[in-house]
């Protein structure tokens, strides 16, 4: 066995070893498995890329779970500077639609009065089972499971029907109001 086999069957073990114990580590950080796996596949690539320098580390467990950890930070950080990026663009675009309303000579309409008669005639013109989970979920809040279970179909039906309701709002509402819309709580 060459050098560099053995160094890949080590390598191999330790993957085994620690994958799963940090994938569930990044996903107590993140809150989603998908994200979590991803940044552990990432840190994995990390060590197997600086392997040289290493030095041959007597325990590597420790070093991969601080690179790890620094991922997780790392990208919660860029989620609060993306959660606080569109709030204030959607605060933006909200002052400029009542700026908007104060110059029209109609009576003044408040930006959710707007968003809620938009969403009304957008969800009017979709089909009858996707109008029907996309009221339920953004008119009057309820859970995906929920939904399901009042529709009588699965979850997965349950997101496909929302996807397309989303898909069809986007392109049918004005932008400023569907941003206003994706980023305000459910039950509008």
């Amino acid at each position: 066995m060459t050098h560099s086999e053995a160094e890949l069957r080590l390598f191999e073990e330790f993957f085994r070893t620690y994958y799963s114990r940090l994938c569930r580590y990044a996903e107590n950080f993140l809150n989603d498995k998908d994200e979590a796996s991803d940044l552990v596949q990432d840190a994995f690539y990390q060590v197997w890329k600086n392997r040289t320098q290493l030095k041959k580390e007597k325990n590597l467990a420790p070093y991969i779970f601080t690179i790890l950890k620094n991922k997780c930070l790392d990208r919660l950080k860029h989620k609060v500077i993306e959660k606080n990026y569109t709030l204030n663009q959607v605060k933006y675009e909200a002052e400029e639609l009542y700026t908007i309303s104060f110059l029209e000579k109609e009576e003044f309409v408040s930006v959710n009065e707007r968003l809620h008669n938009e969403l009304v005639k957008v969800i009017n013109e979709m089909p009858p089972r996707c109008r029907t989970a996309f009221k339920l979920k953004w008119m009057e809040g309820k859970k995906i499971r929920e939904i399901a279970e009042i529709m009588r179909i699965s979850t997965t039906m349950v997101d496909k029907h929302l996807a397309k309701g989303l898909e069809i709002a986007r392109n049918k509402m004005h932008p400023l109001l569907f941003m206003i819309f994706i980023t305000s709580p459910s039950e509008c």
